[in-house]
């Protein structure tokens, strides 16, 4: 039967490989991901509308109802509605950062 030799001596101090795996694994830069990135930990502000006659928001309530959503989702969902770009919600979650 034929011997077989392993040579198991790793130069432990050559991170080379490692480095070139890592290198390799990084992830690309995407552009949306940087946006929802850049919206994620933008500082939070308040928004909000003056003097806006309740039957209007009584109803904005209701529609959020409705649909499912918070008043918050239904306001993006709007400004989607009017050409802005906003990613989704899950994607901009300031508590998910």
């Amino acid at each position: 039967m034929a011997k077989v030799s392993v040579n198991l001596d790793d130069d432990l101090e050559d991170d080379s490989g490692s480095r070139k795996l890592k290198e390799l694994a990084a992830p690309l830069p995407s552009v949306s991901k940087a946006k929802s990135s850049a919206l994620k930990d933008a500082p939070r502000v308040q928004f909000s509308f003056t003097n806006v006659p309740e039957p209007i928001k009584d109803a904005f309530a209701r529609e959020a109802s409705k649909r499912g959503l918070t008043k918050k989702e239904l306001l993006y969902e709007c400004l989607r509605a009017g050409g802005i770009s906003i990613p989704d919600s899950a994607e901009i979650d300031g508590r998910r950062r």
